[in-house]
């Protein structure tokens, strides 16, 4: 929740009352019997989990007990996301927008100002920088339509991407992890497009609790997922 026009003293009031809790997160599937269960064990009422590679078809929505689960999948049962709510928060959904089976956005009417709320799995390094760009676009066109005015974008994911831990400008700050590649840079630039910052490098955690995705077998860990933000400075 943004604070930028608001008194101090107001804000913390908001956040007491109105505030939500929004997490993303890489399941590898929920195409399997009680995969859905395990994870409404972990979603908190005012809470939001965004999570990629679902693994289920088509789009819709599921009820699990208290939960509901806002999907989005292709013809196969590979990759998909989705949003998963606790119906205290349900009503809050004032639009979902059909994408693909790498974007899911929900418009969530929430006070003092809306908010587009965003998962996106984005393509691994084998596939071209043409498809990266095509996704990068349709974010954007849903900026455009829908993120812009009284509205707060969140958007966030596994990027497969790298920013790394060199500040830079009001998008990347010093508590990032492992070198910038050249995704990150597509990453960046979008963002500096858009005026957005990537929160997860702007808070110091120690190195263990920083990376977010490593290989079977393998001793190196990667920060591939990163929580966008509308930086401040530029609205």
């Amino acid at each position: 929740m943004s604070c930028r026009r608001y008194d101090k003293k107001k804000c913390e009031d908001q956040k007491e009352h109105h505030g939500y809790k929004i997490g993303t997160w890489n399941v590898r599937t929920l195409n399997q019997a009680g995969k859905l269960e395990n994870l409404r064990m972990d979603v908190m009422p005012q809470m939001y989990e965004c999570v990629s590679k679902v693994w289920w078809i088509g789009q819709g929505e599921i009820r699990s007990g208290d939960y509901t689960a806002y999907y989005s999948g292709g013809e196969r049962a590979e990759r998909g996301v989705a949003i998963v709510v606790h119906k205290s928060v349900v009503r809050s959904v004032v639009k979902k927008i059909v994408c693909n089976d790498r974007i899911i956005p929900l418009k969530l009417k929430a006070e003092p100002v809306d908010i587009l709320i965003m998962q996106v799995y984005m393509p691994i390094s084998e596939y071209e920088d043409e498809e990266v760009e095509k996704l990068y676009d349709t974010i954007e066109e849903i900026l455009q339509e829908d993120g812009r005015g009284d509205t707060n974008s969140i958007i966030l994911g596994e990027w497969n991407s790298t920013v790394g831990d060199e500040p830079y400008q009001n998008i990347v700050g010093s508590h990032g992890l492992g070198r910038w590649n050249h995704r990150g840079q597509m990453l960046i630039d979008f963002c500096e497009r858009n005026g957005l910052t990537v929160t997860n490098t702007w808070f110091k955690k120690p190195k263990r609790k920083l990376y977010t995705w490593k290989a079977p077998g393998d001793w190196r860990q990667h920060q591939l997922d990163y929580i966008l933000v509308i930086d401040s400075e530029t609205v």
